[in-house]
């Protein structure tokens, strides 16, 4: 029985193997490998502690630059960036804010998703104004994972804030499930404020992004254009050729593209802070405005969100200028000015008697203000504006049925108080 399992499990493998799948016989790192040696060609020193031995390497990035280069004229206040991520800290950030400085974190991996994902380069930086700090970790010898977590973990302990990309769904659930692997506790590469620059980014400038990767933010915020960079998605490849016994030329790109992912995470996080702070993105893009109202509206400031949005209106570029009319009418509702909410619908609805959000704030403040014939007059063009949409009346927002059933009740109701 066992004997005929195995040989089924061996046809098995040579199966796959013969389909381009998994080779039948692993590769193994020649055992004559100088790990410290290879690991100093590419910049790093051996360092040994209590959990085991890692890799090293440290340098210190001048950010004035990037700075430069983003229209800022230095790194703005600790406080706006907090309050990117709805920690408002007025009038002055916290004490231990300057003193800890930033960090920022991330990873390079072997892969996006499963079991296998482990990762082999983690960067850590320490921003203090205009200065980056950074430290990386090669994971020059995989049977050492442990020794590696370890750092990081006393890294992350050390500093409160923690800024990456995408890493509240990537690196840090990455860098969680390899510490299960290795009987660490989870929790212990968990910051304890972890600001994901990739939301705020999408929040502000993903119409003018479009896709909101790094890249593309480092090229549309920051005018930064990276030359001969090594894509993320070779790092795995070059990362297992380099532990075969490649040179260090295979790995030193992979390194470099590391290094530059945390400068560019903090310098894309002081550009959102000085965008929100008043310092805009030039030149600046027709959605920048109603984005950033729909930001201040997140944080409760409204005063700031309805000049923004006044500022969108005024604009009169469209699909943002009819967004941002709509959520206007609404902001000046709740702070009781009727009358130029009304207007405000009003003038949405003759614009575009398509529009059924326009069309029904303005019938209910023209009923609620008494003005029953104005009110009958647009229930009349919604439904002429009904017969335009024809059968995609269902698949309009405030449409299908229900619609039907709204403006009919309002109209007989309309007809049964209105007396011309």
């Amino acid at each position: 029985m066992i004997s005929s399992r195995a040989a089924t499990l061996t046809a098995l493998r040579a199966r796959i193997a013969s389909l381009g799948g998994a080779t039948a016989t692993p590769r193994a790192r020649p055992a004559s490998l100088d790990l410290g040696g290879r690991a100093a060609e590419v910049g790093f020193e051996v360092e040994t502690g209590a959990a085991g031995t890692t890799f090293v390497r440290r340098s210190t990035v001048d950010l004035s630059p990037f700075f430069e280069a983003a229209g800022l004229a230095g790194a703005p206040p600790m406080g706006d960036l907090l309050a990117l991520f709805d920690h408002p800290c007025e009038p002055d950030p916290p004490v231990w804010l300057n003193g800890e400085g930033v960090g920022v974190l991330d990873i390079e991996s072997l892969g996006l998703r499963g079991s296998g994902v482990m990762a082999f380069l983690v960067a850590l930086g320490i921003q203090r104004g205009a200065v980056l700090d950074c430290e990386q970790l090669l994971l020059a010898d995989p049977g050492e994972e442990g020794a590696l977590l370890g750092v990081v973990a006393q890294r992350i302990a050390a500093h409160r804030l923690w800024l990456t990309y995408n890493g509240r769904s990537f690196d840090i659930p990455v860098l969680a499930a390899r510490c299960t692997l290795n009987r660490l506790d989870a929790a212990c590469v968990q910051p304890r404020l972890h600001g994901d620059i990739l939301a705020p980014v999408r929040r502000l400038f993903r119409d003018r992004l479009g896709a909101c990767t790094l890249r593309h933010a480092e090229m549309s915020l920051l005018n930064h254009h990276r030359v001969d960079d090594v894509p993320g998605i070779e790092a795995p490849g070059r990362y297992r050729a380099w532990l075969l016994g490649a040179g260090p030329a295979v790995l030193s790109g992979v390194i470099d593209h590391n290094l530059q992912d945390i400068v560019s995470t903090v310098a894309v996080a002081a550009r959102l802070a000085a965008h929100v702070g008043g310092e805009r993105v030039r030149p600046a893009h027709a959605a920048d405005a109603y984005h950033l109202a729909r930001h201040f509206e997140r944080q409760g400031v409204a005063d700031a969100a309805e000049v923004e949005l006044r500022a969108t209106v005024a604009a009169g570029i469209d699909p943002w200028a009819r967004r941002a009319g709509h959520r206007l009418a609404v902001a000046l509702q709740r702070r009781g000015a009727m009358d130029e909410a009304l207007e405000t619908w009003r003038r949405l609805h003759l614009e575009d008697p398509h529009d059924l959000r326009a069309a029904r704030g303005c019938a209910i403040r023209l009923e609620r203000r008494g003005d029953l014939g104005a009110a009958l007059q647009v229930c009349e063009r919604v439904r002429r504006a009904r017969a335009d949409w024809g059968p995609w009346w269902e698949r309009v927002r405030g449409g299908g049925e229900a619609g039907d059933d709204e403006w009919r009740r309002r109209e007989a109701r309309l007809r049964r108080r209105f007396h011309p």
